[in-house]
């Protein structure tokens, strides 16, 4: 159920409900958004108390809270701000900005699971189970691993990307690509040149 309230001095149009839900063409939840307050602005929406779940093709991928949400008139495009944090499959999360446009793009953002702390200038998400992601600096299987850029499997736990620069196990190896198996505790190269590390 819906509360509209309107404010004849401020012109503002104050709805407060439990949730927006944003469908796919099979009629799936593509978005949705829990919120404790929802105001009407004129470039479109605003809210407060943030819960934004993501999906794909039915099933969750991403839980993200924030204090505010800004959004255009029809919601198709958002833009999470304040302390954002959340949940990836199994990984917990946090970023500096979270905005939709057709796909997820993520500012700033850290991760963080049993097997993988990773943090990456930005991430971008829009279907599947593959985070893209640019400015990688990850740590997993007693490696400091960077990369220029990335793709994490959340299904998998597999981080793959070019060119790498790896440091651990007393060595420092550049590489043109990577596969680091975080669940299986196992890494795969690719053009790697190999200097023992003092």
């Amino acid at each position: 159920m819906l509360l509209v309230a309107f404010l004849a001095f401020s012109q503002e149009v104050e709805i407060q409900a439990p949730w927006l839900t944003v469908y796919d063409a099979a009629g799936r939840p593509r978005w949705e958004v829990t919120l404790t307050r929802l105001a009407k602005t004129e470039e479109g929406w605003e809210g407060e108390d943030v819960e934004v779940r993501l999906y794909w093709e039915g099933e969750p991928k991403f839980l993200l809270f924030a204090p505010r949400i800004q959004a255009d008139r029809l919601g198709r495009t958002w833009t999470l701000s304040g302390d954002i944090t959340g949940e990836a499959t199994d990984l917990t999360l946090s970023c500096k900005s979270a905005t939709w446009e057709g796909s997820l793009k993520l500012t700033g953002l850290s991760l963080q699971g049993e097997e993988l702390f990773l943090v990456a200038d930005s991430a971008v998400w829009s279907e599947g189970n593959v985070i893209s992601l640019a400015g990688v600096r990850a740590q997993t299987a007693g490696w400091e691993v960077e990369l220029q850029e990335a793709d994490y499997d959340l299904d998998t736990g597999v981080l793959s990307g070019r060119p790498a620069h790896l440091v651990g196990h007393g060595f420092e190896i550049e590489a043109e690509e990577i596969r680091i198996f975080t669940q299986e505790d196992r890494v795969q190269l690719k053009g790697a040149h190999v200097v023992p590390y003092p």
